[in-house]
């Protein structure tokens, strides 16, 4: 699969951020959001850009560490973890919002 993300970008959290789009070429519709996002961040630091930022933990469902929000909804389109949230979930050219969580207790 070809995906377009649009991933919030922000240095620090006294910086001004912004939606930054990439193009994610050869997506397996069995990985796992973070295993595309892992793909995308290999293509950047080929590059000499700045990978994108994102925690995780277990990468097995139980943690919650990998918490974002995707197309607007906490988790995404499953409502599951992100590390168990599969890109069989999107279809080849989608375009998908990638944010950080915007809380007090989860400061960007």
């Amino acid at each position: 699969m070809k995906l377009n993300l649009r991933v919030w970008r922000q240095k620090n959290s006294g910086a001004e951020g912004a939606m930054v789009t990439y193009e994610v070429d050869g997506v397996s519709p069995d990985m796992s959001f973070l295993e595309m996002l892992d793909t995308l961040n290999e293509d950047l630091i080929l590059r000499g850009e700045d990978p994108v930022a994102f925690d995780h933990d277990c990468r097995e469902g139980i943690c919650g560490a990998c918490s974002l929000v995707i197309d607007g909804d906490a988790h995404g389109p499953e409502r599951t973890t992100t590390c168990q949230l599969h890109m069989r979930s999107f279809r080849d050219g989608d375009t998908i919002d990638v944010e950080p969580w915007r809380a007090s207790a989860f400061p960007v």
